[in-house]
């Protein structure tokens, strides 16, 4: 399955502390695209934080994985995790028009 795990530095982070992790966590990060659980990272648009595409098996493992990331453990990150399913919308291109 796939989730997108939005990842924001909490308004109280004390900037101090995330300089000495950014090495880590894209460290960590990487691992994480190494063993095929990260398959996309973005930065959300200004210094406020990250969008992860994660494929786990399920919505407990894609948690395990995120609260892992350094930033994450040291409490200066906000964790949303969302469930992926396919797009089903253009099914209504195809179907028959009802009468």
């Amino acid at each position: 399955m796939q989730f997108l795990a939005i990842l924001k530095v909490k308004p109280d982070a004390p900037r101090e502390k995330l300089g000495p992790l950014i090495k880590p966590e894209a460290s960590h990060a990487w691992d994480m695209v190494t063993s095929g659980i990260l398959r996309s990272a973005h930065y959300i648009k200004g210094p406020v934080g990250a969008v992860l595409l994660l494929e786990t098996v399920d919505e407990q493992e894609a948690h395990e994985h995120v609260k892992k990331l350094p930033m994450v453990e040291h409490g200066l990150l906000s964790v949303e995790i969302l469930p992926l399913t396919p797009f089903t919308g253009f099914e209504s291109l195809f179907a028959s028009p009802s009468i």
